[in-house]
């Protein structure tokens, strides 16, 4: 079982705690990917609006082949569950303005704060001590 060796102490540090193991499991999925579709080792010559298609794509075809390829060799074969990307996103568009910044930033904010206040909840479901955030951060 995974022990938490350093306690967050405030919702800032819960979601950076959180997203940063979270960014370590996209990582290793793309890494299988990676592997398994050399298309993705190089910069390929298509518009952004293709390439921001490619991924989740191969993503797809990579969870088609586990399900309906049992005997699959591939040396994570599991990494990837039976979740299937369907967001193409906006990177096509060109970069953010200010005001989606904005946006994005207070909804960030939100979640983070819904996060502390599950994270207490849970402590003192097991009977942990909750942490109170001071009003400083």
């Amino acid at each position: 079982m995974f022990t938490l060796l350093y306690r967050p102490c405030n919702h800032k540090e819960l979601f950076n705690l959180r997203h940063a193991m979270l960014r370590n499991v996209v990582e290793r999925i793309f890494g299988v990917v990676k592997r398994r579709f050399r298309i993705l080792l190089l910069p390929p010559e298509y518009s952004m609006e293709i390439q921001a298609r490619i991924p989740p794509a191969l993503c797809l075809v990579h969870n088609v082949i586990q399900v309906h390829d049992p005997n699959d060799m591939m040396e994570y074969r599991n990494v990837l569950d039976e979740h299937i990307l369907t967001d193409t996103g906006s990177l096509a568009n060109g970069p953010p303005t200010e005001q989606a910044r904005t946006c994005a930033n207070l909804c960030c904010d939100q979640i983070a704060r819904e996060m502390w206040k599950d994270y207490n909840e849970e402590r003192i479901r097991r009977g942990e001590r909750a942490i109170i955030e001071s009003l400083a951060s």
